[in-house]
């Protein structure tokens, strides 16, 4: 008979083996994406992505 195994005991016993190259990546990704956010020229306007991204009929 299988023994019944909690789902956070799987995701425990996994804890270990995420890659820490991973962890910085997507570290550094949002604090980009922060920094990003807060440089509002960089940004692309709303009118621009509304109309590439209405459907021509």
């Amino acid at each position: 008979m299988a023994t019944h195994v909690e789902e956070f005991e799987k995701l425990e016993a996994d804890h270990g083996t995420v890659d820490h190259g991973y962890e910085s990546w997507k570290r550094a990704k949002i604090e980009r994406g922060l920094r990003q956010a807060q440089d509002r020229s960089s940004m692309i306007p709303v009118e621009q992505v509304l109309r590439d991204l209405t459907i021509d009929r």
